[in-house]
Protein backbone atom coordinates (compact mmCIF):
# COMPACT_ATOMS: atom_id res chain seq x y z
CA UNK A 1 0.00 0.00 0.00
CA UNK A 2 1.25 3.59 -1.05
CA UNK A 3 2.34 5.93 1.69
CA UNK A 4 -0.37 8.09 0.71
CA UNK A 5 -3.56 5.74 1.28
CA UNK A 6 -1.48 5.17 4.56
CA UNK A 7 -2.13 8.54 5.39
CA UNK A 8 -5.39 8.49 4.26
CA UNK A 9 -6.77 5.28 6.11
CA UNK A 10 -5.01 6.73 9.71
CA UNK A 11 -6.66 10.22 8.98
CA UNK A 12 -10.15 8.73 8.50
CA UNK A 13 -9.99 6.40 11.80
CA UNK A 14 -8.84 9.63 13.65
CA UNK A 15 -11.95 12.02 12.30
CA UNK A 16 -14.22 9.15 12.56
CA UNK A 17 -12.85 8.71 16.27
CA UNK A 18 -13.00 11.93 16.94
CA UNK A 19 -16.87 12.50 15.49
CA UNK A 20 -18.30 9.42 17.63
CA UNK A 21 -16.12 10.35 20.55
CA UNK A 22 -18.22 14.03 19.85
CA UNK A 23 -21.25 12.30 19.58
CA UNK A 24 -20.90 10.93 22.68
CA UNK A 25 -20.45 14.16 24.16
CA UNK A 26 -23.15 15.79 22.65
CA UNK A 27 -25.98 13.04 23.55
CA UNK A 28 -24.65 13.06 27.34
CA UNK A 29 -25.12 16.74 27.48
CA UNK A 30 -28.26 16.17 25.88
CA UNK A 31 -29.07 13.28 28.49
CA UNK A 32 -28.59 15.86 31.84
CA UNK A 33 -30.08 18.99 29.90
CA UNK A 34 -33.09 16.96 29.15
CA UNK A 35 -32.88 14.67 32.35
CA UNK A 36 -33.64 11.77 29.68
CA UNK A 37 -31.51 8.62 30.56
CA UNK A 38 -31.63 7.12 26.97
CA UNK A 39 -29.23 9.63 25.87
CA UNK A 40 -27.09 8.87 28.31
CA UNK A 41 -27.20 4.87 27.47
CA UNK A 42 -26.87 6.25 23.61
CA UNK A 43 -23.51 7.90 24.47
CA UNK A 44 -22.32 5.00 26.66
CA UNK A 45 -22.89 3.13 23.81
CA UNK A 46 -20.83 5.07 21.44
CA UNK A 47 -18.30 5.77 23.65
CA UNK A 48 -17.78 2.22 24.99
CA UNK A 49 -18.48 -0.15 22.34
CA UNK A 50 -17.94 1.52 19.33
CA UNK A 51 -15.31 4.79 19.73
CA UNK A 52 -12.92 3.17 22.26
CA UNK A 53 -12.87 -0.19 21.36
CA UNK A 54 -13.53 -0.46 17.76
CA UNK A 55 -11.75 2.92 16.34
CA UNK A 56 -8.97 3.42 18.93
CA UNK A 57 -7.91 0.13 19.73
CA UNK A 58 -8.88 -2.61 17.03
CA UNK A 59 -8.58 -0.44 14.25
CA UNK A 60 -5.06 1.15 14.73
CA UNK A 61 -3.56 -2.44 16.07
CA UNK A 62 -5.03 -4.29 12.29
CA UNK A 63 -3.58 -1.66 10.40
CA UNK A 64 -0.30 -1.29 11.97
CA UNK A 65 0.25 -5.03 11.79
CA UNK A 66 -1.10 -5.04 8.33
CA UNK A 67 1.43 -2.50 7.30
CA UNK A 68 4.27 -3.59 9.58
CA UNK A 69 4.81 -0.08 11.45
CA UNK A 70 7.84 0.29 13.73
CA UNK A 71 6.42 -0.44 17.72
CA UNK A 72 7.73 -1.64 20.75
CA UNK A 73 5.58 -2.43 23.71
CA UNK A 74 8.66 -3.04 26.13
CA UNK A 75 12.13 -2.01 26.26
CA UNK A 76 14.68 -4.41 23.69
CA UNK A 77 17.62 -2.57 23.99
CA UNK A 78 18.15 -1.21 27.43
CA UNK A 79 17.15 -2.73 30.94
CA UNK A 80 13.36 -2.44 31.46
CA UNK A 81 13.87 -1.35 35.48
CA UNK A 82 16.13 1.13 34.41
CA UNK A 83 12.80 2.80 32.72
CA UNK A 84 10.92 2.12 35.07
CA UNK A 85 13.17 3.95 38.01
CA UNK A 86 13.38 6.77 35.24
CA UNK A 87 9.52 6.69 35.10
CA UNK A 88 8.86 6.91 38.93
CA UNK A 89 11.09 9.44 39.85
CA UNK A 90 10.21 11.54 36.66
CA UNK A 91 6.17 11.06 38.50
CA UNK A 92 7.20 12.06 42.22
CA UNK A 93 9.29 15.05 40.75
CA UNK A 94 6.51 16.15 38.05
CA UNK A 95 3.73 15.73 40.40
CA UNK A 96 5.14 16.48 43.51
CA UNK A 97 2.57 19.34 44.84
CA UNK A 98 -0.26 16.78 43.56
CA UNK A 99 0.73 14.20 45.70
CA UNK A 100 0.83 16.27 49.19
CA UNK A 101 -2.22 17.21 48.38
CA UNK A 102 -3.54 13.48 47.25
CA UNK A 103 -1.88 12.26 50.19
CA UNK A 104 -3.83 14.90 52.39
CA UNK A 105 -7.50 14.10 50.94
CA UNK A 106 -7.87 10.96 52.92
CA UNK A 107 -9.36 8.57 50.01
CA UNK A 108 -9.43 4.89 51.01
CA UNK A 109 -7.13 2.54 49.30
CA UNK A 110 -9.71 1.10 47.71
CA UNK A 111 -10.97 4.39 46.17
CA UNK A 112 -7.49 5.40 44.91
CA UNK A 113 -7.56 1.72 43.24
CA UNK A 114 -11.08 2.47 41.54
CA UNK A 115 -10.12 6.03 40.87
CA UNK A 116 -6.77 4.97 38.79
CA UNK A 117 -8.18 2.00 36.98
CA UNK A 118 -11.76 4.49 35.78
CA UNK A 119 -9.17 6.76 34.58
CA UNK A 120 -7.26 3.94 32.22
CA UNK A 121 -10.32 4.61 29.89
CA UNK A 122 -9.52 7.94 29.35
CA UNK A 123 -5.33 7.66 29.42
CA UNK A 124 -4.57 4.30 28.23
CA UNK A 125 -6.79 3.33 25.59
CA UNK A 126 -5.80 5.91 22.53
CA UNK A 127 -2.38 4.93 22.62
CA UNK A 128 -2.95 2.17 19.84
CA UNK A 129 -4.12 5.17 18.04
CA UNK A 130 -1.92 7.71 18.16
CA UNK A 131 1.09 5.93 19.03
CA UNK A 132 1.26 2.74 17.22
CA UNK A 133 -0.87 3.89 14.07
CA UNK A 134 -0.69 7.63 13.37
CA UNK A 135 2.89 8.50 14.44
CA UNK A 136 4.48 5.85 12.71
CA UNK A 137 2.61 6.59 9.40
CA UNK A 138 3.30 10.45 9.74
CA UNK A 139 7.05 10.00 10.76
CA UNK A 140 7.65 7.63 7.99
CA UNK A 141 6.91 10.24 5.44
CA UNK A 142 7.73 13.49 6.66
CA UNK A 143 10.08 12.86 9.39
CA UNK A 144 10.56 12.16 12.82
CA UNK A 145 10.24 15.98 13.80
CA UNK A 146 6.96 16.43 12.53
CA UNK A 147 5.90 13.06 13.17
CA UNK A 148 6.16 14.43 16.77
CA UNK A 149 4.32 17.82 16.50
CA UNK A 150 1.66 16.33 14.17
CA UNK A 151 1.07 13.32 16.25
CA UNK A 152 0.80 16.36 19.49
CA UNK A 153 -1.45 18.44 17.58
CA UNK A 154 -3.73 16.02 17.04
CA UNK A 155 -3.49 14.64 20.67
CA UNK A 156 -4.71 18.09 21.75
CA UNK A 157 -7.00 18.47 19.24
CA UNK A 158 -9.22 15.35 19.64
CA UNK A 159 -9.98 16.74 23.14
CA UNK A 160 -12.15 19.74 21.54
CA UNK A 161 -14.85 16.62 21.06
CA UNK A 162 -14.71 15.82 24.85
CA UNK A 163 -16.34 19.09 25.33
CA UNK A 164 -18.43 18.03 27.80
CA UNK A 165 -16.35 15.08 29.66
CA UNK A 166 -13.42 17.66 29.85
CA UNK A 167 -14.53 21.06 29.17
CA UNK A 168 -11.06 22.20 30.42
CA UNK A 169 -9.99 20.70 27.46
CA UNK A 170 -10.95 23.00 25.17
CA UNK A 171 -9.45 25.96 26.41
CA UNK A 172 -6.30 27.23 24.56
CA UNK A 173 -4.35 27.06 27.67
CA UNK A 174 -4.68 23.39 28.06
CA UNK A 175 -4.75 23.00 24.28
CA UNK A 176 -1.12 24.03 24.77
CA UNK A 177 -0.11 22.34 27.61
CA UNK A 178 -1.54 18.58 25.97
CA UNK A 179 0.52 19.37 22.85
CA UNK A 180 3.70 19.95 24.91
CA UNK A 181 3.13 17.06 27.49
CA UNK A 182 2.44 14.68 24.58
CA UNK A 183 4.81 15.42 22.78
CA UNK A 184 7.20 15.00 25.68
CA UNK A 185 5.46 11.57 26.43
CA UNK A 186 6.49 10.17 22.56
CA UNK A 187 9.77 11.41 23.23
CA UNK A 188 9.94 9.13 26.53
CA UNK A 189 8.10 6.33 24.30
CA UNK A 190 11.04 7.05 21.74
CA UNK A 191 13.71 6.49 24.44
CA UNK A 192 12.02 4.04 27.16
CA UNK A 193 11.28 1.74 23.68
CA UNK A 194 7.77 0.83 25.34
CA UNK A 195 4.30 1.90 24.85
CA UNK A 196 3.31 0.10 28.01
CA UNK A 197 5.33 2.23 30.38
CA UNK A 198 4.51 5.72 28.77
CA UNK A 199 0.40 5.16 28.89
CA UNK A 200 0.73 4.24 32.57
CA UNK A 201 3.18 7.10 33.03
CA UNK A 202 0.36 9.21 30.80
CA UNK A 203 -2.52 7.55 33.32
CA UNK A 204 -0.70 7.74 36.30
CA UNK A 205 0.03 11.61 36.04
CA UNK A 206 -3.76 11.96 34.77
CA UNK A 207 -5.05 10.57 37.85
CA UNK A 208 -2.89 12.33 40.03
CA UNK A 209 -3.77 15.30 38.25
CA UNK A 210 -7.50 14.83 39.26
CA UNK A 211 -7.34 13.80 42.50
CA UNK A 212 -5.16 16.82 43.22
CA UNK A 213 -7.99 19.01 41.87
CA UNK A 214 -10.36 17.30 44.36
CA UNK A 215 -11.67 14.91 40.86
CA UNK A 216 -12.21 11.10 42.31
CA UNK A 217 -14.12 8.33 40.16
CA UNK A 218 -14.71 6.03 42.67
CA UNK A 219 -17.69 4.52 41.66
CA UNK A 220 -17.56 0.67 40.79
CA UNK A 221 -20.76 0.74 37.91
CA UNK A 222 -20.93 -0.21 34.31
CA UNK A 223 -18.33 1.98 33.18
CA UNK A 224 -15.55 0.71 35.69
CA UNK A 225 -15.97 -2.83 34.50
CA UNK A 226 -15.90 -2.21 30.86
CA UNK A 227 -12.51 0.06 31.41
CA UNK A 228 -11.66 -3.73 32.74
CA UNK A 229 -12.90 -5.87 30.27
CA UNK A 230 -11.43 -3.19 27.51
CA UNK A 231 -8.12 -1.97 29.36
CA UNK A 232 -7.64 -6.41 30.00
CA UNK A 233 -7.91 -6.80 26.36
CA UNK A 234 -5.46 -4.31 25.22
CA UNK A 235 -2.56 -5.31 27.76
CA UNK A 236 -2.78 -9.05 27.00
CA UNK A 237 -2.72 -8.06 23.69
CA UNK A 238 0.34 -6.42 23.83
CA UNK A 239 1.92 -9.09 25.72
CA UNK A 240 1.10 -11.81 23.34
CA UNK A 241 2.03 -9.30 20.58
CA UNK A 242 5.65 -8.28 22.40
CA UNK A 243 5.93 -12.34 22.64
CA UNK A 244 6.21 -12.70 18.84
CA UNK A 245 7.87 -9.50 18.29
CA UNK A 246 10.66 -10.84 20.26
CA UNK A 247 10.73 -14.25 18.72
CA UNK A 248 10.31 -12.72 15.50
CA UNK A 249 13.12 -9.83 16.40
CA UNK A 250 11.16 -7.58 15.17
CA UNK A 251 12.78 -4.24 16.35
CA UNK A 252 14.74 -1.49 14.54
CA UNK A 253 17.08 -0.16 17.00
CA UNK A 254 17.77 3.00 14.32
CA UNK A 255 14.12 3.85 15.07
CA UNK A 256 14.95 4.98 19.16
CA UNK A 257 16.25 7.69 20.73
CA UNK A 258 19.72 6.98 22.09
CA UNK A 259 20.31 8.87 25.50
CA UNK A 260 22.47 7.61 28.50
CA UNK A 261 21.14 8.93 31.61
CA UNK A 262 23.84 7.33 34.06
CA UNK A 263 21.92 4.01 35.07
CA UNK A 264 23.88 1.24 35.02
Amino acid sequence: MTAKKQLLISALVFFTFCLIILASNYLMNLAETTKNEKFEIFSGMLFGFIGVPVFSILLPLYFANKWKLDFSLWPKSKKAWQVIVFLVAYIIMTNYSSLQIVLQSHYSTTDYLVHYISTLLFHVTYYPLFLILIFPVIRSNYGLWTGILATSMLFALYHLAQYHFFPAGTTIQLQIMLFIAFGFNILIYLWSESIILVSLLHSTNGAIGLLSNGMISNQVDFVFYLTIVIVSFLFIYYIIREIIQRKNKEFSENWWIKLNIGLK
